[in-house]
C-alpha cells in the first residue's frame, strides 16, 4: 500500500483589498462588533454575516460566536485567528463560501490560545480546510464537509495539523475531497480523535486514507471510538508514516468499507491496536494493491500490540512486511495488551483464506486468537508463514482461543453432576461458576465431598474455591481474579469418580 508523505508548508494569500485586524488590546469581540469596526470588511444582511476580505483576530483578542447564524466568506479570503476563537451557539453556526464554486481559502488558527473552542459549527466549501498551527483547540460536535475541492495536492486534509494536539470529538467529518484529518510525516502532532463519524472522504479518489498522520513526538496520538467508513475505491482507513517517533493508540473504532483498514508504515512506532471492528475493507478489490485489515510495513522499530479486535471480511486479515514486529498475542507477557483475544476470520482472496500473512523472515507471536475454527489444521491453512515458504518466519498461533458460549442455568436439583461455563468469560475482575451436585451411582444421597479448584495453564493450583461436603443441589461460586494476572485458567470440579474442567480467561 502506497502512502504519501505530507510536508506542511505555509501559503500566503494576497488580496487586492486591505484586510482587517483587531487591535490586539485584549478585547472580546463578537460578529456585530466586527461589523461596527472593520470598515466594511465584515457586513451583515438578511441574517447572514459576510467576510469580504481576510480577517485577523489578533493575538491577545478573543472572537466569541454564541448565536445561531451563517457566515459567508468571499473567494480566497482567509479567516485567521491569532488569538482565541470561541464558537458555541445554541444550535449551529455555518461557515461557508459566498460562492461554493469559488472557495474561500481557509480558517487558520495560528499559535492561538489552547482555550479556543469550536462547537456545533458547520464548516464547508473551503479551498484549504481548517489549518491548526502550533495550537491545540477543542473541535466538538461539528460538521466538516466538502472542503479542499480544487486544491492541486492529493493529500491536503480538511483538518490540517502542524505541531498541533487538538481534541476532535463527536464530529461528522464527511465527503471532503481529500484526507479528513492529517499532518506531515515529519511534523509532531498528537491529536485526540474521539467518537467521530469519518465517512466517505477522498471524493477525489486519490491514493490516500481518511486519517493520515506522521510522528507524535513526545505525545501520544489517540484514535478512539470512531466510525470510519469508506466509499471511494482508493480511500484507505487510517495510515501512519512517521519520520520521527510515533506513539499511537487505535481503540474501539469501527473501520469498514475502505481500501484497507489500518496501515502502520516506516519506523519508530509504538502502537496499541485494541477492540476495533475492522470489517470488509476490500472495496478496491485488487489484493496486490491493498485490502488488509491491518498492514505493518517497515523496520523492526515498528512495535505493536494487537488484541481484542474483530478482523473479518478483508482481502487480507493482518499482513506483515519488511521486518515489522507486531504482536497479536503472547500469553507469557503480563501486559494485557498482549493477551490476544482477536477474532481473525474469513479474510481472503483468490479462493483462499489469508487471515495472517507473515511476509517477514522473523517469527511472530499470535497466541490465544480465534480463527473461525478449533481445528488446528484448518487454522494452519489460514496462516501464511514458514511452512508455506522457508524464507519466512514462523507464526506461533497456539494455543488458539475458543469463545465460550453463555449457558442457561437450571435452578432445579439435578440428577447428576454438572459443571457449567463461567459467566462472564472472559472477565475482569470477577466471574461466577455454577455447578450441580447430583446423585451418582454408589454414592450417598446426602452430603457429597466436592472440590472446585482453579489452575493456571501449567497445571499449578491458583485457588481452591470449594473443598467440603455439599448436599445435592445447584451452587454458584464467585471467583475474583483481582489478585492474579491476565491469562488463561482452568477450573475443575471433582467429586468421587466425577471430574470435569473448563477454561476461563481474565483480561485486565
Amino acid at each position: 500500500m502506497k502512502l504519501f508523505t505530507i510536508i506542511s508548508a505555509f501559503l500566503i494569500c494576497l488580496s487586492s483589498l486591505a484586510n482587517y485586524s483587531t487591535p490586539g488590546t485584549g478585547k472580546s469581540w463578537n460578529l456585530d462588533s466586527l461589523v461596527a469596526n472593520s470598515g466594511g470588511e465584515v457586513t451583515f444582511s438578511s441574517g447572514t454575516y459576510f467576510f469580504t476580505d481576510t480577517l485577523n483576530i489578533s493575538q491577545s483578542d478573543t472572537l466569541k460566536i454564541r448565536i445561531n447564524t451563517t457566515i459567508k466568506i468571499s473567494p480566497l479570503v482567509v479567516f485567521n485567528i491569532l488569538g482565541t476563537l470561541i464558537v458555541n451557539p445554541p444550535d449551529s453556526v455555518k461557515i461557508t463560501s459566498l460562492d461554493t464554486n469559488q472557495k474561500f481559502y481557509e480558517m487558520r488558527l495560528d499559535s492561538t490560545s489552547d482555550a479556543s473552542i469550536m462547537k456545533k459549527m458547520i464548516f464547508e466549501y473551503s479551498f484549504n480546510g481548517i489549518r491548526l498551527l502550533d495550537t491545540s483547540p477543542l473541535i466538538d460536535s461539528c460538521t466538516i464537509q466538502y472542503n479542499c475541492n480544487g486544491n492541486s495536492s492529493t493529500t491536503v486534509p480538511a483538518i490540517n495539523l502542524f505541531r498541533a494536539n487538538p481534541v476532535i470529538s463527536n464530529c461528522k467529518i464527511i465527503r471532503n475531497y481529500k484526507v479528513a484529518i492529517g499532518g506531515g510525516a515529519n511534523i509532531a502532532n498528537s491529536p485526540q480523535i474521539l467518537n467521530n463519524l469519518i465517512s466517505e472522504n477522498n471524493i477525489a479518489n486519490g491514493n490516500v486514507p481518511q486519517i493520515n498522520l506522521g510522528q507524535s513526538g513526545s505525545g501520544t496520538t489517540l484514535i478512539q471510538g470512531n466510525t470510519i467508513k469508506g466509499l471511494y475505491t482508493n480511500a484507505g482507513g487510517i495510515a501512519t508514516l512517521p519520520i520521527g517517533q510515533l506513539t499511537i493508540r487505535i481503540e474501539d473504532n469501527i473501520i469498514k468499507f475502505n481500501r484497507y483498514g489500518i496501515a502502520i508504515a516506516n519506523a519508530n512506532t509504538n502502537a496499541v491496536i485494541k477492540r476495533n471492528i475492522i470489517d470488509s475493507n476490500n472495496i478496491q478489490g485488487n489484493p496486490l494493491l491493498g485490502g488488509s485489515g491491518i498492514n505493518f510495513n517497515g523496520t523492526s522499530s515498528i512495535i505493536a500490540a494487537v488484541s481484542h479486535n474483530k478482523i473479518r471480511g478483508n482481502l487480507w486479515g493482518i499482513t506483515i512486511q519488511g521486518t515489522a514486529k507486531p504482536n497479536m498475542g503472547e500469553l507469557s507477557n503480563p501486559d494485557t495488551n498482549y493477551a490476544g483475544f482477536n477474532m481473525i476470520l474469513n479474510n481472503g482472496n483468490s479462493n483462499r483464506y489469508y487471515d495472517l500473512y507473515n511476509n517477514t523472515p522473523d517469527s511472530i507471536k499470535a497466541e490465544n486468537n480465534f480463527w473461525g475454527t478449533n481445528n488446528l489444521d484448518s487454522v494452519e491453512a489460514r496462516i501464511f508463514h514458514k511452512p508455506d515458504s522457508s524464507a519466512l518466519g514462523f507464526v506461533d498461533y497456539v494455543p488458539i482461543w475458543i469463545p465460550v458460549p453463555v449457558v442457561n442455568i437450571s435452578t432445579e436439583i439435578p440428577g447428576n453432576y454438572k459443571l457449567y461455563d463461567a459467566y462472564p468469560n472472559p472477565f475482569n475482575p470477577s466471574t461466577k461458576i455454577k455447578f450441580d451436585v447430583g446423585i451418582s451411582k454408589n454414592m450417598r444421597v446426602n452430603n457429597q465431598f466436592v472440590s472446585l479448584i482453579v489452575y493456571d495453564i501449567l497445571g499449578q493450583v491458583v485457588k481452591t474455591l470449594i473443598n467440603m461436603e455439599l448436599k445435592p443441589g445447584t451452587y454458584e461460586v464467585d471467583f475474583s481474579g483481582s489478585d492474579i494476572s491476565s491469562g488463561v485458567y482452568f477450573y475443575a470440579l471433582k467429586s468421587g469418580n466425577f471430574y470435569d474442567s473448563k477454561r476461563m480467561i481474565i483480561v485486565k
